[in-house]
């Protein structure tokens, strides 16, 4: 059966059990093997028995009574002890990878219960900018577990809860498995009890074999093999203390070395060693481990297998010497006695590239103060540090001793080397010489003097390129060959206007009119081509304020013959390409309302009416009441009088229209609207102009009515509001369509809604302010 046959198998049992205690056929149970069940299954069918809420002995006893074999019990309760799954606090188990199906192969514990760490403060202030070496090797987020997939080491021991599997092979096929017992023995069939506890792997191969050659005779003459293995591991405590991150005591697997244990516990703390660290097995010191040679080499001198209640001591530190500067690795490093100055460099990296190495300042405390001392180079391998000390790598210094820099207009401008007797020309000729665009009639040597003052030396580059002078050259001089393009300027020409593409662009000799043209594409549709303009900056030599500064020259470019096509343009010129005077789209109005076809009518005049556009819309519909047209511009009324008996000629002006105008006819409405603080709003037919007869009409008005107030609104958009004059008020007419509103009166103040209480208690506050006032000017 399989394990995962077995852990569902497990799953059935436990849920009748709890359920229903039904009776189930569990014949095939008899083969399960717990053993190749993994950690990681074996913790779920523990949850499956919590689940079921059932106890640990009533969990098994229903495994007996299903029939499940005593020894797959007895090896499930194992499992579940060595786990420690039936604690109350469930521990981290690292679970390990799937083994191969094979009865060679062992399943591992390796099950580690890690203590809370241990924070302790630690004054590190004179070394808060270095770190200690090694510390960040047990931060890393790494997986430091022993290594499981080799095969079995023959100098493994064997002890209790080792599970062995014995295989023979060749003339006799047979597959055995024992688990060794607290009393330290193996038992075997057919071949009785053997003491194996404390042999290793190989010593119990030979043990065995002299046992089974009895039942197995062709072992003796190697017709039969035997090959021994271990199947599950066993667990073993082991303990780090002292200076050690998380001190206590852990459950690792037998196979575990002491890096292992290391890591688990995090390392040492700031004041733990890792030169002197102490593994004592039997109450006696087993090995003193220094595990810089596996953080420096890689060698893992101290990869011991450990034993159960095998301890790890870390002591404090005896030796502490911090480095820093130019070195590859800076840091805290812990030195032994027989350790010099050179060991710490080589700890360190060795030196950076810029590292002067002729001497090492070493920072040094003694009883009272601080000492600095220079080493030499050549007492590195004899100078012992002390405890504290902090080492100082300076870098050479930033100057050259032997650098020419050369720039500018040259073949090849870099930083040259100064040899002896150098001079400007030589130079100029490992540079390849000057570039055509040099400037030859000025350069300048940059130089520093011995006293540091700076010094400029002019020279003529053509002098020199010809031999007739040259310059002796210096440490860190620096020559700057000058470019032509530097003292030649770079006007412009613009063409804008009604060209395709306006542009701006250098100013080169003999270009003409037509090519800047050319370069912007050509004219634009409404392009005046007869009339284009040049804009032409007055060269003025006189000391005088002149008042014109540009002249305008107007050239005809409509006709290809024309000369003045060719004329030549100067820097600065800015020619403008105006629109065609006449060549502009006046733009649309809109008519809508009472017409006989509204829509858009673009303005075909520029003094086009608006009677020329309500014609062109086919007049006014019967309906329509051309007195109370309404035009608008920009959303925005204006105030016209269309009726045909206004024939004013400033009357006639003030009706051309703009594009984007509106012009609004309503239709002819026979009823006046009465709205507002009136008892009755409502719409009356038309019965004169009286005002007030509408106003009667509608009921009347309310008694928050405020009828001075009152106002019209015509239906051309005006409006007129009841006029006042003393104690008179004069209404206004009103038309056909009109509308009256009457508003309403504004709330009455807070002051005048008040109680006689509330006044009457104002009136006393007040009455007592001015005799306390009365009182103080006496």
């Amino acid at each position: 059966m399989s394990v995962k046959q077995f852990i569902y198998t497990l799953s059935l049992i436990l849920t009748f059990a709890s359920l229903s205690g039904t009776a189930q056929s569990l014949s095939d149970l008899k083969s399960m093997q717990v053993s190749q069940a993994s950690d990681e299954q074996i913790a779920q069918a523990w949850k499956k028995i919590q689940d079921s809420g059932l106890s640990e002995q009533q969990a098994y006893a229903a495994m007996m009574q299903k029939g499940v074999p005593a020894d797959q019990i007895e090896a499930f309760k194992n499992r579940v002890v060595l786990l420690g799954l039936n604690k109350k606090t469930t521990p981290k188990a690292v679970v390990s990878t799937e083994k191969q199906k094979t009865g060679s192969q062992r399943d591992i514990i390796d099950l580690v219960v890690k203590p809370k760490p241990l924070e302790r403060k630690i004054d590190t202030t004179t070394r808060k900018s270095l770190e200690i070496y090694g510390s960040q090797f047990f931060k890393q987020a790494i997986t430091f577990e022993p290594n499981f997939t080799i095969a079995t080491p023959k100098s493994y021991v064997l002890g209790p809860g080792d599970k062995v599997l014995i295989l023979l092979t060749g003339l006799n096929e047979k597959n055995l498995e024992s688990t060794v017992t607290p009393d330290g023995a193996l038992q075997i069939p057919f071949a009785g009890i053997t003491q194996v506890s404390g042999l290793t792997i190989e010593q119990a191969t030979s043990v065995l074999k002299s046992k089974l050659t009895k039942i197995y005779p062709a072992l003796s003459s190697g017709q039969t093999h035997l090959t021994v293995n271990l199947g599950t591991t066993r667990s073993i405590r082991v303990t780090v203390k002292g200076e050690v991150r998380t001190p206590g005591s852990y459950t690792l697997s037998s196979l575990a070395t002491f890096p292992n244990a290391l890591y688990h516990s995090g390392g040492p703390n700031a004041n733990g060693s890792l030169r002197y660290i102490k593994l004592i097995r039997n109450n006696k010191l087993y090995k003193t481990i220094d595990f810089y040679s596996f953080l420096q080499s890689g060698v893992q001198e101290g990869n011991i297998r450990l034993e159960d209640q095998d301890v790890i001591q870390i002591p404090v530190y005896k030796k502490r010497v911090g480095i820093s500067g130019e070195v590859k690795n800076p840091a805290i490093y812990e030195l032994k006695d027989d350790e010099h100055l050179d060991d710490l460099i080589s700890y360190a990296g060795g030196f950076t590239d810029v590292a002067y190495t002729g001497i090492a300042k070493v920072d040094q405390i003694n009883e009272l103060q601080r000492d600095v001392k220079d080493v030499p180079a050549n007492l590195f391998a004899n100078y012992t540090p002390h405890n504290g000390d902090k080492v100082t790598v300076g870098a050479i210094t930033n100057r050259y001793t032997n650098r020419i820099i050369l720039e500018g207009s040259v073949y090849r401008p870099d930083v040259y080397e100064l040899t002896a007797g150098l001079t400007l020309s030589q130079l100029l000729k490992l540079a390849q010489g000057l570039k055509p665009e040099a400037y030859l009639e000025r350069g300048y040597i940059n130089r520093t003097l011995p006293n540091l003052e700076k010094e400029s030396i002019p020279f003529k580059p053509a002098d020199v390129m010809a031999g007739k002078s040259d310059v002796p050259l210096f440490r860190e001089d620096s020559v700057m060959i000058l470019d032509r393009e530097a003292f030649i300027s770079n006007p412009k020409v613009t063409i804008g206007g009604h060209v395709r593409t306006p542009l701006i662009i250098s100013y080169r000799k003999g270009l003409k009119l037509a090519d800047l043209v050319a370069m912007a594409g050509g004219f634009s549709d409404e392009a005046a081509s007869h009339h284009i303009e040049i804009n032409r900056v007055i060269k003025n030599a006189s000391d005088t304020v002149s008042n014109q500064q540009v002249t305008t020259i107007i050239i005809d470019m409509s006709n290809p013959a024309n000369a003045g096509s060719d004329t030549e343009l100067q820097p600065l010129d800015y020619i403008n390409v105006p629109r065609l005077v006449n060549y502009q789209a006046l733009g649309n109005v809109i008519v809508k309302g009472e017409v006989v076809f509204p829509g858009d009518y673009p303005v075909q005049k520029r003094d086009e009416t608006a009677l020329d556009i309500l014609q062109r819309a086919g007049g006014v519909t019967p309906y329509g009441s051309i007195e109370n047209a309404q035009i608008y511009r920009n959303g925005v009324r204006v105030n016209l009088d269309l009726s045909a008996k206004n024939y004013k000629p400033q009357a006639k002006k003030d009706m051309i229209l703009l594009p984007g105008d509106s012009v609004y006819v309503p239709r002819v409405i026979s009823y006046v609207e009465v709205s507002g603080a009136v008892n009755n709003p409502q719409f009356i037919s038309y019965n004169g102009g009286r005002f007030k007869y509408y106003i009667n009409a509608a009921a009347g008005t309310t008694e928050n009515a405020r009828l001075k107030g009152a106002y019209i609104q015509y239906p051309d958009g005006l409006n007129k509001p009841v006029g006042h004059f003393l104690f008179f008020r004069s209404y206004p007419k009103v038309k056909p369509g009109s509308k009256i509103v009457v508003p309403e009166k504004a709330p009455e103040s807070n002051l005048l809604q008040l109680g006689f209480g509330n006044i009457a208690g104002i009136a006393a506050a007040l009455t007592a302010l001015v005799s306390i006032v009365a009182i103080l000017k006496k």
